[in-house]
This record gives structure tokens, C-alpha cells and sequence, in this order.
């Protein structure tokens, strides 16, 4: 792990004074953020400092508490256009960009000196005075708490108004401080020199030679890494690819298999891969749930665990189906049963695989790559599904139609199962065994 220096040591080197530096930093790359806790504030209430800095490349920098976005208290930075920053407190939602808590309850933040833009990089110093007794995403200063963070890049924002839209962003991380090793011995700005004043009437002061947050490294002393949270989005990743291919893609063509192939095992086998693909993407969506704090309080987990679950069944249908059409030629109730059952739970996993982008923020070119591939894989099952259908129409139906040749002579008709080599339980006929699966 990388060395990094806190921003107040930066700020003391700049001014050749000394500044406070018990603050503890975390840094992805070159943007950084910073905590630090009064001793009269270590007891449950009081002020809190933070420092967001990083280039001016990026159109919005956010820091929030807990660990996850959906139980967290963010601050987001952003230029003002008059070589400010704008620093605007939101809380965390589900399905939708974050917009500034002017609630009564709403964080009391205060910008302070060393805030600004300089050069190639913008700061935001400012204090919390309720952080540690919001109703929502409250910080504790008594020991490790979870922090969150993400950004933007791009064209600078340049707004003054707290509740400026924001695009989606780019990356984030997760860690937790250990607030115990960030304090500082008075209840004064720490980002600045000695003798920094808390009041900057909430404007910044726009000179940005105070805590500069040029910091390198990835993290300093008082900061725990959450490998754990780290890891959070490559299972979500991994989860939404895993059930992506499984339902758009591998039930879907192994449904076709059967008026394809008629043959009823290779159906089977490739619905039993699948299966059990889907186990294994819904255990890693079981975990991701759990760490982002979602678990059953929104639809697509709801959704999707109500899918997962009722497909236990259609393999028990896949069998009472097939077992009464080798005794009785014909299909019954629980063969169509089987059918819409299997046909409703595919479109419902696709439906939810689109609930699974909007809840994950996924960005819009996945999106719509997401829908364009379910649309092409739904228009060629249609496809064939209904080629087949009118094929065994005009063979006469499951039990009826031309004569074929066989092993018992002319009794052979189109649409029923007969006992051919490598081929137990189909006649030849793509879509006309009365399968139909």
C-alpha cells in the first residue's frame, strides 16, 4: 500500500506554518477525503470536519456515510463557476440520483476556509454539527464508521444551487474510519493554519492554497479498508451477468431445443445446466443484497427471489409431462401447465434482470444492450416457436398427420414418440412429437 501524506500536513508545508494533523485521509488515486473529530465532540454530538478534494476533471465528488447508498448521508462537491465549490448535502435513495435534504432534519453543513479552487483542483472544507444525530445516516465519532464515496468525471458543474442535478457515477469505493485517531485537540477549522476561522459564511473562500488535497496514496492511518464492500460490485456484476445469461439467453434456447431436436433428453440436460446456473447467480445476488443493505425492501429482490423459487417446480412439471405423454400420446393438463408456467417465469426473469440494471446504476449503453439482446432472443423464440406449431398443425396435430415409415410399419404418425436408435422418445420431425415445451 501506497504511503499518503493527510491534507492538513500538505496545508502546514504550503503556509510553512503548522496545522493540525491528527485528521485521518482516505485516497483513491488523486482524490482524497478527510475526517477529523474535536475532543469536545468524541462523546456522541458535536462537530465534525471533513475535506473532499480532488481534480477539477471531475464534474462532482461525493462523500457519504454508512455502506451503502441507500442508508447513507452524502456530501457532494462541485464548482461553483466563480472559482468556489458548491458543497450539497442529499440522502441516499434507491432507484434514482440523490437530491439535496431540506428536510428539518437536514445535515447543518458550514463551508470553510481553504475551500475553493486552485488551479487544477477543487476542495471542500466544511463542518457537520448534526452529523452525529441525523435520523438517517448518522456518523458515530466513538470508533470505526462506515464511509462511502463516489464521483464523476467530466466537464465542471459549475452551479451554486445545492440541488443542481448530477450525472450517474463513474466509480466509487467503500472503507471505514476509525474516528478515535482523528482527533484534534481544539473545534476549529484543521485544513487550514492555525488560527482558520469556522465561519466562512458558507461561500468558500475560492483561494484553495489551504488544504490543497494533493494527496497520493490510497489510504493513511486511522483508515480501515472493507475489502469486503470493495468486492460488493464485482458480485453484483457477477450476479447480473450470471442471471442475465441465464434467462435471457440459455432457458430461452433450451426451451426451442425440444420442437427443434425432438429429443426430450437434450432438452433436460441443457434446462438442468441452466438451473443450476441460476442457483449460483441468485446465491451471489443473496450476498450482494445483504452488503449493500438491500436484502427483501425492493422489487427486484423481491422479484427475483419469488422467480428463483417457483422454478423449483417446473422441472417436477417437465417430468409429470413427459411421463404421461410416453404413456398416452397426447399432451394434458400439467403438459400445458408446464408450458406457460416455464414461458411466465422467463419473461419475468427478464423483466426483473431490468429492475437489477435501474437498481444497480448500470449505465445507459448496458442498458439498452441489455434490452436490445432480450428483444432479438424473444423475437427468435416467437419465431420459432410458431414455425413449429404450424408445422405440426399441417402434419395433422400430436396424435395424427402423414404416415412415416418405422420399424412398426405405417402406424407411425406424425407427432407421436417412437423407439429409435439415439433418439428414444422422437420421430425425426422437428416440432411435431407434441412436446411442445
Amino acid at each position: 500500500m501506497r504511503s499518503t501524506f493527510t491534507t492538513a500536513a500538505l496545508s502546514a508545508l504550503t503556509l510553512n506554518t503548522i496545522a493540525v494533523a491528527e485528521s485521518v485521509t482516505k485516497c483513491s488515486g488523486d482524490i482524497c477525503f478527510s475526517a477529523a473529530v474535536p475532543t469536545t465532540s468524541s462523546s456522541g454530538n458535536g462537530n465534525l470536519y471533513f475535506q473532499i478534494s480532488g481534480p477539477t476533471s471531475y464534474t462532482w465528488l461525493a462523500l457519504g456515510s454508512g455502506d451503502s447508498m441507500a442508508s447513507s448521508y452524502m456530501f457532494v462537491m462541485y464548482t461553483d463557476g466563480s472559482g468556489n465549490v458548491t458543497i450539497s448535502p442529499r440522502l441516499g435513495t434507491n432507484h434514482q440520483m440523490p437530491s439535496e435534504d431540506t428536510s428539518s432534519s437536514a445535515a447543518k453543513v458550514t463551508l470553510l476556509a481553504g475551500s475553493g479552487v486552485n488551479g487544477d483542483t477543487m476542495v471542500a472544507n466544511f463542518v457537520c454539527s448534526n452529523c452525529q444525530s441525523l435520523s438517517k445516516g448518522s456518523v458515530s465519532a466513538s470508533g470505526s464508521s462506515d464511509f462511502i464515496a463516489a464521483w464523476k468525471s467530466g466537464p465542471a458543474l459549475d452551479s451554486s444551487d445545492k440541488d443542481a442535478a448530477i450525472a450517474e457515477h463513474d466509480s466509487h469505493t467503500a472503507w471505514a474510519f476509525n474516528l478515535q485517531q482523528a482527533t484534534i485537540s481544539s473545534d476549529a477549522n484543521p485544513f487550514v493554519a492555525s488560527g482558520g476561522s469556522n465561519d466562512n459564511s458558507g461561500s468558500g473562500s475560492g483561494s484553495g492554497s489551504s488544504g490543497s488535497g494533493n494527496n497520493s496514496g490510497s489510504s493513511s492511518s486511522g483508515v480501515i479498508e472493507d475489502t469486503s464492500n470493495m468486492d460488493t460490485p464485482k458480485l453484483i456484476a457477477a450476479h447480473g451477468v450470471v442471471m442475465a445469461i441465464t434467462f435471457v439467453i440459455l432457458y430461452p434456447i433450451g426451451s426451442i431445443l425440444m420442437p427443434m431436436l425432438s429429443n426430450w433428453v437434450v432438452h433436460a440436460m441443457f434446462q438442468t445446466v441452466a438451473f443450476l446456473l441460476m442457483w449460483a447467480g441468485f446465491a451471489l445476488g443473496v450476498i450482494s443484497a445483504h452488503r449493500t443493505k438491500y436484502d427483501f425492501t425492493v422489487t427486484h429482490t423481491l422479484l427475483g427471489t419469488v422467480v428463483v423459487c417457483l422454478m423449483v417446480l417446473q422441472p417436477a412439471l417437465g417430468w409429470v409431462h413427459h411421463t404421461h405423454f410416453v404413456k398416452h400420446q397426447k399432451r394434458s393438463v400439467v403438459s400445458y401447465a408446464h408450458i406457460a408456467y416455464g414461458r411466465s417465469l422467463m419473461l419475468l426473469g427478464v423483466i426483473n434482470g431490468g429492475l437489477g440494471l435501474q437498481l444497480a446504476g448500470a449505465p445507459g449503453r448496458l442498458v439498452v444492450a441489455y434490452a436490445v439482446v432480450s428483444a432479438v432472443i424473444g423475437v427468435l423464440y416467437a419465431a420459432i416457436k410458431l414455425t413449429t406449431s404450424f408445422r405440426k398443425r399441417r402434419g395433422g396435430g400430436a396424435n395424427g398427420g402423414s404416415k412415416i415409415p418405422g420399424r412398426r410399419g405405417d402406424k407411425y404418425a406424425a407427432g407421436q414418440e417412437v423407439e429409435m436408435p439415439h433418439r428414444p422418445y422422437g420421430n425425426g420431425n422437428a416440432g411435431q412429437n407434441g412436446h411442445g415445451y
